[in-house]
């Protein structure tokens, strides 16, 4: 894993890089959770699977309505509140862990498709491109582990120096609140447990957006190639031979690209979906918790919450919302291309190019609605509708009155 970490940085062009290799932390965390079934020997490796599926899947989502059930009178708003956005976080980390169980061999497929993509890439500047993207690509997965990782080690800190738990997960033989032995015992325990989770989801949260963002670079280096078909400086612009060859390079590019969205689709399709659909609740209760309970020292980890919270959609609502853009962008630069002065078999191939991409290559959660911007924006707009309402009933006040 370490040695992944010159990735960060764009690698000379002596040295051999795929587009793939954007992805390396990414399968590094996925077979340190037990989900990649690649070289899977030995008893060690299948027992730790076991424990993964059963913590992330059955005992973590579970915990926390165990512990409201047996000490909800003990929950003050804030601390429940700070609960409830984990609780309903863990859910949904839940189900997407179980769809990439069921769909992991389709990651192994969109590295296939990305490395015939690579085969066109054989220009100087198109080999520097992709390495300038797996580095950029590094640096947006790093970007995960550090926000989730500041988050998991400033809500122990937060709940260390407010004498209480970090995540109030159920541990049927502790419990912090008898004394400050236990309270130690399981902030620790917790942090191990729950850190674990946290890191994992870091490959359930982030494979979308670097795969997607991947995709994205092979596009533009799409467009640059179909403008250079028109390009007068072409050195086999006058041989009607060549010309038909590297048009058909395109198309065939495109295919590949079109292929490698029918691989991952199923997979962001059902994660996002969840996503959104959880992430209004989450931020609208975050909302609030930092409004109307929580005290100076909690809403600096909330911030941090939030901020983890934003990076499961928005990077990935970014990144497809520009690949709509840049498809629109190859049909207007196939188009501008000096296909009028070539054979009839070269125009009559590029207008039935033309006409396919006109289609641009989308994504969508459960085909229920785009992945975009808008949707993100939405999302927010919900945040804010559960926010009013909640002060619209003065929640802070009755319970002030209750006490």
């Amino acid at each position: 894993m370490f040695g992944n970490f010159k990735l960060i940085y764009p690698a000379p062009l002596s040295e051999p890089i795929r587009s793939r290799d954007s992805n390396a932390f990414l399968m590094v965390t996925l077979r340190n959770s037990g989900l990649d079934l690649n070289n899977d020997f030995g008893i060690g490796r299948k027992t730790w699977r076991v424990f993964s599926y059963i913590y992330n899947m059955a005992i973590l989502p579970v915990s926390f309505p165990i512990n409201y059930m047996v000490h909800l009178a003990e929950f003050p708003p804030e601390l429940l509140l700070q609960s409830l956005q984990l609780c309903l976080n863990t859910w949904c980390f839940s189900l997407k862990f179980f769809v990439l169980i069921m769909h992991m061999h389709r990651l192994e497929w969109a590295n296939k498709h990305l490395d015939k993509l690579d085969e066109y890439c054989v220009k100087p500047g198109e080999e520097r491109k992709i390495r300038d993207m797996v580095a950029a690509v590094t640096r947006l997965n790093l970007t995960f582990f550090v926000v989730y990782g500041f988050y998991a080690t400033s809500a122990l800190v937060d709940g260390l120096l407010h004498h209480r738990v970090p995540y109030n997960t159920y541990y049927p033989f502790i419990n912090w609140r008898v004394d400050r032995t236990q309270l130690y015992i399981q902030s620790f325990v917790e942090y191990i447990t729950v850190g674990f989770a946290i890191y994992v989801a870091t490959a359930t949260d982030s494979y979308p957006v670097i795969y997607v963002a991947a995709l994205r670079t092979h596009i533009l280096l799409l467009k640059d190639r179909i403008m250079y078909l028109g390009d007068s400086s072409n050195e086999g612009s006058t041989d009607p031979s060549y010309m038909f060859k590297s048009l058909v390079d395109c198309i065939k590019a495109h295919r590949t690209m079109i292929n490698f969205c029918d691989a991952i689709q199923p997979i962001i399709s059902g994660t996002i979906f969840a996503q959104f659909v959880i992430c209004g609740s989450i931020l609208g209760i975050t909302m609030i918790n930092m409004l109307l309970f929580a005290d100076q020292s909690t809403r600096f980890g909330i911030v941090t919450y939030v901020m983890a919270v934003l990076l499961q959609t928005f990077p990935l609502c970014f990144y497809c919302n520009a690949i709509v853009d840049d498809c629109n962008e190859l049909a207007d630069a196939l188009f501008h291309s000096s296909w009028w002065v070539q054979d009839k078999r070269y125009q009559r191939t590029v207008i039935q190019f033309l006409q396919k991409l006109q289609q641009p290559l989308t994504f969508t959660a459960m085909n229920i609605f785009n992945i975009n911007l808008a949707t993100n924006i939405n999302v927010a707009k919900f945040a804010f509708t559960v926010y009013a309402i909640a002060s619209g009933m003065n929640l802070n006040q009755r319970y002030n009155i209750q006490e």
